[in-house]
């Protein structure tokens, strides 16, 4: 956890404080000598210089620049400074040890007198921050009520208020933290802390699960005070490090190009350079913006820095964008770095993503156990949140490439291997979800009809309704069919209602539920419009067929007479004569009564014609039929042809016409 580490006593102070001690006498009341005022002078500088180090993020050789000058020190004057800034550092190294050494050092020191009235503030703001690091909440808060009521300051006293909100944010206590962080910042009108507060203010918005604000509160703090972080590297790159690790790399981008600005010092350049180049990987989006701006400069690290910390890092990670952008075989960088882990599995996923892209599906599938040592970090930096992720992506593309193809036997195959997650994509790809959706009714696939129940289940949408039905009645789900021609009802959308009608009747028919039936039919009647409407779909031969009977139930010839000769005209224009002879006998019959007898008799020939495979029972009606006619026509040679045709039937049951047949 990092310490702020100016908040009241600033440098110039410093320098003041320095003036008075050499420059006049000391606590004996004896003029201070020139070589004692130089010591103090060097003392002072030694510790600015740490602070300088501190800041530029060098926090190793700052601690242990001023660790070896405390103990070699015999300036009392310098021990106040010594104690907090030793204790600043000892924060900034993160070690538990250093943390409680410098808090039983600090905390004594404050108890002796030996830290400087005007470093009160500082010390106990240190304070607080080791005591929350050694996890002891009841001490931090001890020590932040001091700074809020033994201090009349106004300034001191909103700091006091952001370590106390610190505590909270530390005991969890997120309402706590934000309410006083929040008045903190409607009361001050000072900058520095204003900025301070909508930092702190950020960290507990994020662990609250408030990232909206936090997000639009980092955007504001960056524009109005770039300062704070641009003028402290250690300060800039641990807010980089969190918003990184948060998913806001773009406003670590902004810290970091504005140091980029105002730094001349090789060193520095080159850390932010290679620190720049990192988070712009992590921004990765599959495309190369990113990647581009990332080799850009990892080149003028290699180029400019040939003997820099970060130029073997550099060439790898340059190696590692040239293969994602399949300028390099990942085979040659297999070789290249066998002895890194992390390299490793970036080839190997790449050799994923370069199959991916060739469409070498059965391949991937079968290479599938080989792929799941990827970690999420590294699918992660190629812009997938895990392998699993790039599964579904392939079972996906492959999906598509059967539906673009027509290969809806293949369907099932793919989806045995996919997960929820992938289905779930496919259902939200608005161009192919319908497609996919008339494939798996018709090769039904129930995992993908109970996902997409599942998921579709408070629905609005009335086509998707009409889908589950029709999934629901190729898998025999009846009752489940029932259920969703209900939600389609209940939506109320004409054209889909107009859609769904016949799919309604084929649910109802198989339930064979006459008491259903005949209100489907009712239904029916009150709305001609759908019947019409669907007049060119080859399922209307079946509604005809049930709807003239239940006409004829209700002795409504006329129109049963119509849907009747509707029915044979759609039988014939299809060429699907499913129910021949018995469409032809019962028109057969209404032209006998009309005394059309010719007519009758051609409509019986016809039927003979339409359907080969007649059953047996059919067969003997129709030929007794054909026979009655022709006497009718006083024709006996064919009256003769049909009797003896009738007569050899075979496997009749129970059948009047046959026995009347054999009769003759």
């Amino acid at each position: 956890m990092r310490v702020f580490i100016v908040f009241v006593l600033l440098i110039s102070f410093l320098y003041a404080k320095k003036d008075f001690y050499y420059g006049f006498i000391d606590s004996s009341g004896a003029q201070i000598s020139q070589k004692r005022t130089q010591e103090i002078t060097d003392g002072f500088r030694i510790i600015e210089h740490a602070r300088a180090l501190s800041k530029e993020g060098k926090i190793s050789e700052a601690y242990s620049q001023i660790n070896t000058f405390k103990k070699q020190n015999t300036i009392k004057i310098l021990d106040s400074d010594l104690i907090i800034l030793n204790s600043e550092l000892s924060l900034k190294k993160k070690m538990k040890r250093l943390i409680i050494e410098a808090a039983k050092e600090l905390e004594e020191a404050i108890n002796d007198s030996r830290i400087h009235e005007e470093d009160l503030a500082r010390a106990y703001m240190v304070l607080v921050e080791l005591k929350l690091n050694m996890n002891k909440s009841k001490d931090a808060t001890y020590f932040a009520n001091i700074i809020i009521n033994n201090f009349d300051n106004k300034i001191i006293k909103a700091y006091g208020k952001i370590y106390l909100a610190k505590v909270y944010r530390h005991q969890k206590f997120y309402s706590k933290a934000i309410s006083v962080l929040y008045k903190v910042l409607t009361e001050t009108t000072d900058v520095l802390v204003a900025t301070i507060v909508a930092d702190e203010l950020f960290d507990v918005y994020i662990l609250d699960d408030k990232r909206e604000e936090a997000y639009e509160l980092i955007s504001k703090v960056l524009k109005k005070n770039m300062d704070y972080y641009a003028e402290d590297s250690f300060l800039a790159l641990e807010k980089v490090n969190r918003l990184i690790k948060v998913g806001m790399p773009e406003f670590a981008v902004e810290i970091l190009e504005e140091l980029l600005k105002r730094t001349d010092k090789p060193s520095s350049i080159e850390d932010f350079k290679f620190k720049l180049a990192g988070t712009y990987m992590e921004m990765y989006d599959r495309t190369d913006k990113y990647l581009t701006k990332s080799k850009e400069l990892y080149k003028d690290i290699i180029n400019d820095y040939p003997d820099a910390s970060y130029f073997k890092k550099s060439k790898m990670y340059l190696d590692e964008i040239l293969m994602r952008e399949r300028k390099i075989n990942p085979a040659v960088l297999a070789t290249k770095y066998e002895n890194s882990e992390s390299m490793q599995q970036k080839i190997l996923l790449q050799e994923l993503l370069n199959d991916k892209f060739q469409k070498k599906y059965d391949l991937i599938l079968k290479s599938k156990k080989i792929y799941k040592k990827i970690s999420n970090t590294i699918t992660k930096r190629f812009g997938y949140e895990s392998v699993d992720s790039i599964f579904d992506e392939v079972n996906i593309d492959m999906i598509k490439d059967y539906l673009s193809r027509g290969k809806c036997f293949l369907l099932n195959n793919a989806l045995k291997t996919s997960r929820n997650e992938t289905l779930e994509l496919l259902i939200k790809d608005e161009k192919i979800k319908y497609q996919f959706f008339e494939c798996l009714i018709e090769v039904p696939y129930e995992k993908a009809y109970l996902l997409l129940k599942e998921t579709f289940n408070n629905s609005r949408d009335a086509n998707i309704y009409l889908y589950l039905e029709r999934m629901a009645l190729v898998l025999k789900k009846y009752e489940e069919a029932v259920n969703f021609s209900a939600k389609v009802e209940m939506v109320d959308n004409k054209e889909v209602l107009s859609k769904e009608f016949l799919y309604r009747f084929l649910v109802l028919n198989e339930k064979n539920d006459s008491l259903a039936l005949d209100k489907y039919f009712n239904y029916a009647y009150q709305n001609q419009n759908f019947i019409s409407d669907n007049k060119n779909n080859p399922l209307i031969i079946d509604f005809y067929y049930s709807y003239y009977l239940y006409l004829l139930k209700k002795d409504l010839k006329d129109e049963a007479l119509k849907i009747l000769e509707k029915l044979y005209t759609k039988q014939n224009e299809t060429k699907a004569h499913i129910y021949s002879p018995f469409v032809e006998i019962e028109l057969s019959k209404i032209e006998q009564k009309n005394n059309n007898n010719r007519q009758a008799l051609n409509l019986l020939l016809d039927a003979l014609e339409y359907t080969r495979r007649m059953k047996p029972n059919d067969l003997a009606q129709t030929y007794y039929e054909i026979i009655k006619l022709y006497e009718e026509f006083n024709n006996n040679l064919k009256k003769e042809e049909f009797i003896n045709k009738c007569k050899s039937i075979e496997n009749t049951e129970d059948s009047l016409y046959k026995k009347m047949c054999d009769e003759m």
